[in-house]
């Protein structure tokens, strides 16, 4: 199976199993902070969002791929052959697995602004002051749980389903890991955008094809 193939068998079961129908808070499209929308947030191949696309109308790349998930591939073997403990200690050298390696990052992204507390709405005054931000409260806790959930989400899914349908992946449990998003050890504090990673290793089938010049050294 292709890489391509791969990874696009794995970004379908990601939308199925964590987002298609699940609807989160989004910007608005004017970005006016009294608005909240809500939408199914999508899953896209790509890496951590770090410059403006500057492509027609679109927002910076961090707001609009929020709510979302980003499924970025990581440097992995392309055989692998792995001993047992028993027969390396024995002096038997066989190879009980040989195999690929499919490695990926998988970036949630959630949006939460905060509560809007009671006079928020109407605190534009006569002016036209603008909203009194005084009156937003930081969903700090709020935006760090559906973080958690969401990757807990995903975990579950992982280490239950054991493997990628339609494709040749299955989830090396012991590989599974997750973090919130740093950089150079400190988190990563956007807010209102939160970021995490899950960490996952797959295996897969080696395809090698048929090699003709083996055949004649044969």
């Amino acid at each position: 199976m292709r890489f391509s193939e791969r990874l696009t068998g794995l970004k379908k079961w990601t939308y199925k199993e964590l987002c298609k129908g699940r609807m989160m808070k989004a910007p608005a499209e004017n970005m006016d902070i009294g608005t909240i929308n809500r939408q199914e947030p999508p899953v896209y191949l790509a890496w951590a969002p770090a410059r403006v696309d500057k492509a027609g109308n679109l927002k910076e790349i961090p707001l609009s791929t929020v709510p979302g998930i980003l499924i970025m591939p990581n440097q992995t073997y392309a055989k692998y052959m792995e001993e047992k403990r028993f027969d390396r200690y024995n002096n038997v050298h066989r190879p009980q697995e040989m195999g690929q390696h499919l490695a990926v990052s998988i970036l949630f992204s959630v949006y939460e602004p905060g509560v809007r507390l009671p006079g928020f709405v109407d605190s534009v005054g006569e002016k036209g002051a603008g909203l009194d931000t005084s009156l937003i409260l930081e969903g700090t806790e709020q935006g760090l749980f559906t973080l958690m959930n969401w990757m807990d989400d995903c975990m579950e899914k992982l280490l239950g389903q054991k493997m990628i349908p339609k494709t040749d992946l299955f989830v090396q449990e012991d590989t599974v890991t997750y973090s919130l998003y740093t950089d150079q050890s400190y988190v990563v504090d956007r807010r209102p955008i939160y970021y995490g990673f899950v960490n996952v290793v797959f295996g897969c089938h080696v395809n090698e094809g048929y090699n003709p010049d083996i055949e004649k050294l044969l």
